[in-house]
């Protein structure tokens, strides 16, 4: 949010640090928008289920990311590309961009907390009769979930 859409700089002269902090708090407002999203939608969750299946809810949730990261791609570059024209009255960003961007955050929280959940119950469900253990089919999800974490997690670096 501090570069792509605010366009500042934490490290040019002051107006460009004082963007990129704005940009900052913004984005970290987005996130505690993200997290009340993600609340509020995993009381539904379990009805969402019920009515219409896990794998449904999985799959939905699924192309709510990818839609998402698609308009998230788009707003950074109609963003980039206004900046880049010299329009320097849309230093701080356009309007339009910055809710755009913010709307991005809210709209995540709900496949996030669909991402929280059913995969375990999938799981679990495709399990049941196996008579392998729910225990160790989640256990083994669950590696598949954190071991490319660390390897992100240690690629990236600080």
């Amino acid at each position: 949010m501090g570069r792509e859409v605010y366009h500042g700089d934490p490290k040019g002269n002051a107006s460009e640090i004082k963007l990129y902090d704005q940009g900052v708090r913004e984005g970290a407002f987005g996130l505690l928008l993200n997290s009340v999203v993600l609340g509020v939608s995993s009381l539904f969750i379990e009805p969402m289920c019920k009515r219409v299946g896990s794998r449904l809810v999985w799959a939905m949730s699924n192309y709510i990311v990818f839609g998402c990261m698609a308009v998230t791609a788009i707003i950074s570059l109609v963003s980039v590309r206004e900046y880049s024209q010299g329009i320097k009255h849309v230093m701080g960003g356009s309007a339009a961009m910055r809710i755009a961007a913010l709307v991005i955050f809210i709209l995540l929280g709900f496949p996030l907390a669909i991402t929280f959940s059913v995969p375990f119950s999938v799981t679990a469900e495709l399990t049941a009769e196996s008579g392998g253990g729910q225990g160790l089919a989640i256990g083994v999800l669950n590696l598949a979930i954190v071991v490319p974490q660390m390897f992100v997690s240690l690629g990236a670096g600080p």
